[in-house]
């Protein structure tokens, strides 16, 4: 069984829609094949499971897709951070670890 693409997956895939569409599109047909899917399917609204700090990782995959210029393409809601930005004094967590995290949370607001 092969996964069938429309033209805009394709062209997405490709790299028409940016460099960020096509490195998330390589992500998105490479499970939906390990998965054994026929098809992609259009969403209205994404959620984002990603914002709280696991390590470095997960920092320059979100840094990857600002990089290339990504945004979302449809109203996107996001997990909580790691920190609190109002009143970082009250965490018992190293700048170490604070730093990186900031980072990430900035970067899941750059992308829309």
């Amino acid at each position: 069984m092969s996964l069938r693409l429309t033209e805009s997956d394709r062209a997405l895939l490709a790299g028409e829609e940016g460099g960020a569409a096509a490195f998330a599109m390589t992500i998105l047909v490479a499970f939906a094949e390990a998965l054994g899917a026929k098809s992609l399917i259009d969403i209205a609204r994404a959620h984002i499971d990603g914002c709280l700090y696991h390590g470095q990782a997960s920092l320059d995959f979100v840094e990857r897709l600002v990089a290339l210029k990504g945004r979302v393409r449809v109203p996107t809601t996001l997990n909580v951070g790691s920190l609190d930005l109002i009143h970082p004094e009250l965490m018992a967590i190293s700048e170490e670890i604070q730093a990186p995290a900031r980072r990430l949370m900035r970067a899941h607001v750059e992308l829309g």
